[in-house]
């Protein structure tokens, strides 16, 4: 693939993990700590409800899309000669795809524990205390792992698609043309 369209992925990549990263970074500094000031029945309603809103297509084709194409990236810069601008796409691919595993490992799992509780139940505020402080930690590590592949996905695609990359070692990236056929017959 032509380091234009790779640049192209990598922009499209770049506009997942910065939503995302967006939404967490929301998250992180805004509405959980006014979560936090809610009694504890109304912070879980309320967090319960957000999880519930949070799986909708604008969202999920940032969030999925954004891992779709960090997957691409990394796995290009390991089939073979790279500019180094494939190198800085696929370094923020992977940057994504931490926070994209973390969230999948460790946020959602707390999600669907919290989906379970009843909010009015007693022993639940005991559980939200320690979601608070667990799932906004995680969710802050994801945030600056989504940033930081937000910018390195920018950096690379801009030099993808302006074309001026280099290999690793210093010599100019090219691809070469297709031999061509003789068709007379002869060698």
């Amino acid at each position: 693939m032509k380091s234009r369209a790779r640049g192209i992925i990598a922009a499209a990549g770049a506009v997942g993990s910065a939503v995302t990263a967006g939404v967490y970074i929301l998250f992180s500094a805004k509405l959980m700590p006014d979560f936090r000031r809610m009694s504890d029945v109304s912070g879980i309603l309320k967090m319960q409800q957000f999880n519930r809103d949070a799986v909708q297509p604008p969202f999920m084709i940032c969030f999925f899309g954004g891992a779709l194409a960090g997957v691409y990236l990394v796995a290009s810069a390991f089939r073979g000669r790279r500019t180094r601008w494939d190198l800085v796409a696929a370094t923020g691919g992977a940057f994504y795809l931490l926070g994209f595993g973390l969230t999948i490992a460790y946020n959602v799992p707390l999600n669907d524990q919290l989906a379970a509780v009843n909010a009015h139940d007693p022993s639940a505020a005991q559980l939200w205390h320690d979601y608070l402080n667990n799932w906004t930690n995680a969710n802050s590590v994801r945030a600056v792992l989504s940033a930081i592949g937000a910018a390195l996905l920018i950096a690379g695609a801009v030099g993808l698609i302006r074309g001026r990359g280099q290999d690793v070692d210093g010599k100019q990236h090219f691809v070469p043309a297709p031999r061509q056929r003789d068709l007379t017959g002869s060698r």
